[in-house]
């Protein structure tokens, strides 16, 4: 885990989400309230492209933000560029491209599944990423041990 100030606490989330997955961008908006944040401090990337949720939530990974040189432009740049206390890597598969995106958003601390290059994540989750009950819960457990609520 990467050394954190004593004092540190969360005030902002980038969450990069899997949509196949099938965790609708209400249940990050709700998880903002049990951490605490207003719903304007958490910011969420799909990573995938489907027509059901992008109108539901704009910002969606456009590939054409990502050159052959792994360079980031646009609302991609914008997303990895801004700070954040907490990344959440929800996705629960091996993908060089979500690895990229992941390990360049600037945050503080990430969590993660298994599956994922260990690596990238601070905290690694054991379970079924759809199981988005015992996420939150673990989440909360884990944040509150920390004492970063």
């Amino acid at each position: 885990m990467k050394s954190l100030d004593k004092e540190f606490k969360i005030k902002s989330v980038a969450i990069l989400v899997d949509p196949k997955l099938e965790v609708e961008a209400r249940f990050f908006m709700d998880l903002a309230a049990d951490l605490n944040l207003p719903k304007v401090k958490m910011n969420l990337m799909l990573l995938n492209k489907t027509i059901e949720i992008v109108d539901e939530h704009p910002q969606t990974l456009n590939l054409t933000e990502l050159n052959y040189w792994s360079s980031f432009k646009g609302d991609l740049l914008n997303f990895c560029q801004s700070e954040y206390d907490l990344l959440i890597n929800y996705y629960n598969k091996s993908n060089s491209i979500y690895s990229l995106i992941s390990t360049r958003t600037k945050a503080k601390m990430s969590v993660g599944f298994v599956g994922v290059d260990s690596r990238i994540n601070d905290i690694i989750f054991d379970f079924d990423p759809k199981d988005k009950h015992t996420f939150k819960k673990e989440l909360l457990k884990y944040m509150t041990i920390l004492n970063k609520i």
